[in-house]
């Protein structure tokens, strides 16, 4: 079993990591889920909750049981009931299970790429507060207190471009028409300004792709693909709808994306055309 290289990540990766490092302790040892769980009396469902990283708070008394099933001791196993202890602490987001809906923001709060192309609102790590009140508004919260929950919790999200020691890095494109939603000069021009405030950092690229493009290829879809330092850590794409969220991570379906995304990047205007656009956005208005 290789080496886990986690510390620093959030309790959300390190849940991750530890249900990959248990999936490969039992395919070391060549044995079938079927045969786990009926050596330690277990259901399908709670193995499969383990091994797929969707156990709330790993259970210390599972994964001994689980090493001691599979032959994992000395380092290799104290390794594992730490990481167990440290996955199962409380990041920031869980201050917020109010506000959002999945796990989203450990994952997000670990990464050190994010690319996003966003085909309806800004990215959530771009917005400004006055436009975070919009669209929480929008998705039907209108209660004050729940609002500045929200924008609270979306601005703190945004701390991993400005307050980490290497910041994310942060690649966004978005369909023009994101922008021009924007009608309220109250709301544009403060939003605006704080794009290209942010697109000046070193670690953010902003691209806005013109309506002159026409239907380009993937216009249909917003995604986010979250990427990490540790090679050991594979990416993850995030779609998101009003109904649901999935989380793709097979390489097929993230070779598949990075070819999208590259592809959109290819369509939008460059970082000074960006520029551009956006001054004009608020030309008169100010």
């Amino acid at each position: 079993m290789s080496e886990i290289h986690v510390d620093g990540y959030s309790p959300t990766i390190k849940k991750r990591a530890l249900s990959r490092k248990l999936v490969a302790a039992r395919k070391e040892i060549g044995m079938t889920t079927t045969e786990v769980c009926k050596r330690l009396r277990w259901s399908a469902t709670k193995l499969n909750y383990i091994e797929k990283a969707r156990w709330i708070t790993p259970n210390a008394d599972a994964v001994n049981d689980l090493c001691e099933l599979y032959g994992v001791d000395g380092k290799e196993r104290e390794a594992l009931t730490r990481l167990a202890r440290e996955a199962r602490e409380r990041g920031w987001w869980t201050r917020y299970n109010d506000v959002f809906r999945n796990e989203y923001p450990g994952f997000e709060a670990s990464a050190s790429t994010v690319r996003t192309f966003q085909n309806t609102y800004l990215p959530g790590l771009l917005q400004e507060a006055g436009y975070i009140e919009l669209v929480t508004n929008a998705a039907g919260i209108d209660d004050p207190a729940e609002v500045r929950r929200h924008v609270a919790a979306r601005l703190q999200r945004q701390e991993i471009l400005t307050t980490a020691d290497t910041p994310c890095r942060l690649h966004a494109v978005v369909d023009e028409n994101t922008l021009r939603r924007l009608v309220s000069p109250p709301i544009r021009v403060p939003q605006v300004r704080h794009l290209i405030e942010m697109s000046d950092l070193p670690n953010i690229e902003f691209q806005v792709i013109p309506t002159t493009a026409g239907l380009y290829p993937g216009a249909g879809e917003s995604f986010t693909q979250l990427g990490y330092s540790d090679p050991g850590e594979r990416d993850i794409v995030f779609l998101e709808t009003s109904v649901d969220d999935r989380m793709l991570e097979e390489k097929d379906e993230l070779q598949s994306y990075k070819v999208r995304f590259d592809r959109l990047c290819a369509i939008a205007l460059d970082a000074t055309a960006t520029r551009a656009f956006l001054l004009d956005l608020i030309e008169g208005d100010e």
